[in-house]
């Protein structure tokens, strides 16, 4: 890896799986053996104190601190951009865990400075209209920014149930998957089970890889061209 890549996990909707996802595919990326911080910007700093957990739990002789996880506040842009600035210097993957208040200050100079913006949701009647306003302001700051916001978007059907939807509510989310992907590219689904509620900030925990596997490949290719990581470079 030649320079550091800024991905931010985002959407407005909130218990679409966010913060697991950003954790479990930082633990994924770590397995290809890459360089990864993960920063936590929601102002209750649950990936912060989850790594405080973590570490009680499983005390560092016994466990390798696989990267960090640091609380960041995007309250203060000249702050944000210096933050940025010292990212960009080194050679990692820095994930940010972004808060879904839209209106939150700072969150536009996170997008406008991410290289990829992973959204997860979930196919359900709340979630997919939400889902789709989050896309439009993407699309409204993109046309502002005049060029200067190149963050590609990808987005992540999550906790899917294949049990559950009428034929018609069948249809209307193969019809969001094909709109969504006018917009960015649009993961393989994953799947809802009990593996994926729960996270661990120190290793991945069993049965969460094959249940994100498809998914994070597909987003690994996006970014890398290929599904192996160059570890002589990384």
């Amino acid at each position: 890896m030649d320079e550091s890549i800024i991905i931010t996990f985002a959407n407005q909707k909130g218990g679409v799986g966010k913060t697991t996802l950003c954790v479990t595919f930082a633990n994924y990326l770590v397995k290809k053996g890459l360089p990864v911080i993960v920063i936590d910007c929601d102002s209750q700093e649950s990936l912060a104190q989850r790594r405080e957990s973590d570490l009680k739990r499983y005390p560092s002789g016994d466990t390798a601190i696989p990267y960090e996880v640091l609380p960041f506040s995007l309250n203060k842009e000249e702050a944000l951009f210096g933050f940025i600035g010292n990212i960009r210097k080194t050679r990692c993957v820095a994930i940010f865990d972004s808060p879904g208040n839209l209106k939150q200050q700072g969150l536009v100079t996170l997008f406008a400075n991410s290289d990829y913006i992973i959204c997860p949701y979930h196919y359900d009647r709340t979630t997919i209209p939400s889902t789709a306003t989050f896309i439009a302001f993407l699309q409204k700051l993109k046309n502002v920014m005049a060029g200067k916001m190149n963050a590609r978007l990808i987005l992540v059907p999550n906790r899917h149930d294949a049990r559950v939807g009428r034929r018609s509510e069948l249809m209307l989310w193969e019809e969001t998957r094909e709109t969504f992907s006018r917009y960015g590219l649009v993961t393989p689904k994953i799947n809802s089970r009990a593996d994926m509620e729960r996270f661990c900030t120190l290793s991945d925990l069993d049965g969460q890889l094959e249940v994100t596997q498809a998914a994070f490949d597909t987003i690994f290719k996006e970014i890398f061209g290929h599904i192996e990581a160059d570890t002589e470079n990384g």
